[in-house]
């Protein structure tokens, strides 16, 4: 099972979204992450092994969750395949 987590941002700018963007996309558990630093919106998808707290320690920039929810990879695939 994955978990994906939506949220929304305080304060960001482009430079430091994309910045955190790769961070995030660069750890082995997250299968698909977005950050849009002009709505201030994001998602990421990880592997429910780690925690939700750890995740949101590294976002940080005021994120507040809007939606948790838990996904399977076959979700996760119909959702990329449109």
């Amino acid at each position: 099972m994955l978990k994906r987590i939506d949220f929304e941002l305080e304060n960001i700018t482009l430079e430091e979204a994309r910045k955190l963007q790769y961070k995030l996309g660069s750890d082995i558990s997250v299968y698909r992450v977005f950050i849009d630093s002009y709505t201030k919106k994001g998602f990421i998808i990880f592997d429910k092994e780690k925690s939700s707290e750890d995740i949101i320690k590294e976002i940080d920039h005021g994120v507040r969750i809007k939606k948790e929810e838990e996904i399977t990879v076959e979700d996760l695939i119909k959702q990329s395949s449109g």
